[in-house]
């Protein structure tokens, strides 16, 4: 039985198959893809005639090989007597430190006769920092091994404080000096966090740069998908997340070493507050917890839409 006529209809149709991270089978109607389940929603949005309809999906739907789709749609809810607008919002531009692209489509019955203009920009004030929980579990810190495995030779090439411990070694000397006090030499500890760089106090993380690597600082991001390959550029978030997805594949630079985000971050970096994730955390595993994060939707790009779309103050 249908409700006699909603308001708005909110929907991120999957977006696999067009993400750059998927397999890029698209989304044509009748296909069987998960993404072709856009024209489910079509199918509910003729029936129901929403004043609204709201459809965020990821930014590659616009590129050359998926924007045919992307334009079926616009089309069909044209005919269906809907005006559109379409714009690339970026999360970070909404208060939340995470570089996080979709494409939201806001789609508005004609008869309204509505103006619609998509909301302005903010000044990001939080760091990725300021997601952070106080006190992380060892288990979400990388090994020394992992470490390695993404970061560049020339971190290796650096002064680094002598420290004491008890695996503690020291590397060929060099012409360049003989003693502790002079530069060129590096002294390794079994445990990153008690080697400090002097120079650049940085990581450097593998890119596909002309340097070969970029310097990630403590509160930055790293992305650890991947990690040897050649051609992957972006690895690193200046203070911000990246893009978070269904599963944990990001961490954060803490004290020269690099921990995963927790779920609880996660939900933090989609606009969610601590009692909606306690909430959450009661009946789902971590990995559900991740999962269901990166499929959301980031919770103050919504709220400035509806108040461009509907006017009045924040949402409760």
């Amino acid at each position: 039985r249908y409700i006699e006529r909603p308001d708005i209809i909110t929907f991120g149709s999957p977006c696999q198959d067009f993400s750059l991270a998927g397999k890029q089978a698209g989304g044509d109607e009748g296909a069987g893809t998960r993404s072709s389940l856009m024209y489910e929603t079509i199918r509910i949005v003729s029936k129901l005639k929403p004043k609204y309809v709201i459809w965020e999906n990821v930014k590659n739907l616009l590129s050359v090989k998926h924007r045919h789709n992307f334009d079926a749609y616009l089309e069909i809810m044209e005919n269906l007597g809907y005006e559109n607008h379409y714009q690339v919002l970026n999360a970070k531009d909404y208060g939340i430190p995470q570089n996080r692209e979709r494409v939201f489509t806001i789609s508005i019955l004609k008869e309204c006769e509505q103006n619609f203009t998509f909301p302005l920009k903010q000044e990001l004030a939080l760091r990725l920092k300021d997601m952070s929980e106080d006190e992380v579990d060892e288990k979400y810190y990388l090994s020394e091994y992992k470490i390695n495995s993404i970061s560049h030779w020339k971190a290796y090439q650096k002064p680094f404080e002598k420290v004491q411990g008890k695996n503690s070694i020291v590397p060929t000397l060099t012409a360049r000096g003989a003693g502790e006090e002079h530069s060129g030499m590096i002294t390794y500890s079994d445990s990153l966090d008690n080697t400090t760089n002097l120079q650049d106090k940085c990581l450097n993380i593998k890119e596909a740069t002309k340097k070969g690597y970029k310097e990630a600082y403590d509160g930055d991001s790293v992305n650890l998908e991947q990690p040897n390959s050649k051609t992957r550029r972006g690895r690193v978030g200046n203070q911000v997340a990246q893009t978070l997805t269904t599963s944990c594949n990001q961490g954060v630079v803490n004290n020269y070493r690099i921990r995963k985000l927790t779920p609880k971050e996660c939900w933090r970096l989609m606009g969610f507050d601590d009692e909606d994730f306690e909430k959450a955390s009661q009946v789902n595993s971590n990995a559900q917890l991740y999962k269901q994060a990166g499929n959301s939707i980031v919770v103050q790009v919504l709220e400035a839409i509806f108040r461009e779309l509907l006017g009045g103050g924040r949402f409760e």
